[in-house]
């Protein structure tokens, strides 16, 4: 499946959207109620990660698919394996100066963390 690069509110309803799923089911699945998924909606903020994952899980989704869980999961690897910190964003910076977001065999040197560890391999 492909992740989201939309916020957290415009992706929660594209893929419901697209899985034909309404709040209220939702909801039900979920244990959220209809009124906090109008909040969600509305809000600036990105629900908590732990929320997310509980609204991934009813989606039959993985929580990666949202940009938010996703950016989550990178400060956590950054913040525990401070070392790294210059080469990612020395690595991230080299691709958007280069308009090249595509990782080459070369660049995957760089990418030596399995998602969801904060060790090295």
């Amino acid at each position: 499946m492909k992740y989201s690069n939309k916020p957290f509110p415009k992706a929660l309803k594209e893929i419901m959207d697209k899985k034909d799923i309404i709040h209220r089911k939702l909801a039900a699945r979920t244990n959220f109620s209809f009124s906090y998924f109008c909040v969600l909606k509305k809000r600036k903020k990105h629900p908590p990660t732990e929320t997310i994952k509980k609204i991934a899980s009813g989606l039959e989704i993985p929580p990666e698919y949202f940009l938010e869980y996703r950016i989550d999961k990178l400060i956590k690897l950054l913040m525990d394996n401070p070392a790294v910190t210059d080469d990612v964003f020395d690595f991230a910076r080299e691709l958007v100066e280069n308009n090249n977001f595509r990782v080459t065999d070369k660049e995957q040197e760089l990418l030596k963390y399995y998602p969801g560890t904060a060790k090295a391999t």
